[in-house]
């Protein structure tokens, strides 16, 4: 029996990987396995780092767990992560892979309260070129100034404070990074829609998931979050999407 697909989420903006540690322990619990590698940008001193260093990063994760090993991967992209997924995942197509006689593949991408951009735009673009008012632009740092309003508001008073605290800087340059490729022409893709979402409003998501062309939508009440605050139902999800993968 062919192994389950590989979970590997592609983090958002301002997050470090061990905020993927509760979802990741409750896939590990249904025998799924994970991993959530960092993105250069995100707490980069000095702060220069690109887009395309963060793809260039998580292709080197892809490499490794593809072409060396063989496996089959469920990509997730968080948010800003959804970029980084999209421009990394070419090349990769479970499908491509499989009629050419190879092994392993992108079997699925997954956006999650995420950003899938058109070829040649970047979030910038998307943004109308200003930055959200919640998002502290110093020189080349941008900071997120109201993560818990944002980001976590449905966690208690205290997770809050806690994962506001852990919330690290991200370069300014990946903002205007323009998008390489559009998985889902050529890759099955889902969404996953967080409806009391803060920090991408539910209506900016449903746009985003239209261009999709994707039955392969799931909705569930949390904020930009739902990896914090909704770990169990998340993982519910995640493990029927992996089970369409294979």
């Amino acid at each position: 029996m062919a192994s389950k697909p590989i979970v590997v989420f592609s983090i958002g903006a301002w997050l470090k990987p061990d905020t993927f540690d509760v979802i990741r322990a409750k896939l590990t619990e249904r025998g799924i396995p994970s991993e959530a590698p960092a993105h250069p940008s995100i707490g980069a001193e000095p702060p220069n780092k690109t887009l395309a260093d963060d793809v260039a990063s998580l292709r080197s994760v892809l490499t490794r767990l593809i072409e060396k090993e063989g496996k089959d991967v469920v990509l997730v992209g968080h948010s800003y992560g959804g970029v980084v997924a999209s421009s990394a995942a070419e090349g990769f197509a479970k499908a491509d892979r499989k009629a050419a006689g190879q092994e392993g593949g992108v079997a699925l991408v997954v956006y999650m309260a995420a950003f899938a951009l058109d070829k040649g735009q970047s979030l910038l673009d998307m943004l109308g070129g200003q930055y959200l008012p919640w998002m502290e632009v110093e020189g080349d740092y941008v900071r997120c100034n109201a993560g818990a309003e944002a980001a976590f508001h449905d966690l208690a008073p205290e997770e809050q404070l806690e994962q506001q605290s852990g919330l690290v800087h991200t370069s300014r340059a990946v903002f205007s990074g323009a998008s390489t490729f559009e998985p889902w022409h050529q890759i099955p893709s889902a969404y996953i829609l967080c409806e009391e979402d803060r920090a991408l409003p539910i209506q900016f998501q449903e746009m985003l998931s239209a261009k999709l062309g994707t039955e392969l939508l799931y909705r569930v009440k949390s904020s930009h979050s739902p990896f914090l605050s909704m770990p169990d139902r998340l993982a519910e999800v995640l493990e029927e999407l992996v089970s369409k993968a294979q």
